[in-house]
């Protein structure tokens, strides 16, 4: 049991048994089971993806919108290839 659960249960003042405990994701526990190993995998070509995606932006420099979307999508897979970590 986490603290922030220990503490809204002492402020709340129910007992053990009179509480249900409803978890928001507990219908979603089997939908991301990656292994650490895939989520490697995912975190790499995300990464790498990003990466190429910010170089390709500076090959087209001198044309704004290019410039901008490519930039900015590979910004978006960049930082979100940190999330493939995460459980």
């Amino acid at each position: 049991m986490d603290a922030l659960t220990r503490l809204h249960r002492s402020l709340a003042g129910g007992d053990d048994e009179e509480w249900q405990e409803d978890d928001i994701l507990g219908d979603t526990e089997g939908l991301c089971s990656l292994s650490p190993l895939q989520r490697l995998y995912a975190f790499a070509a995300c990464l790498v993806a990003g990466l190429a995606l910010m170089m390709l932006s500076l090959i087209v420099f001198a044309r704004p919108i290019k410039f901008a979307l490519l930039f900015t999508f590979g910004n978006i897979m960049a930082v979100g290839s940190l999330r493939n970590g995460g459980k």
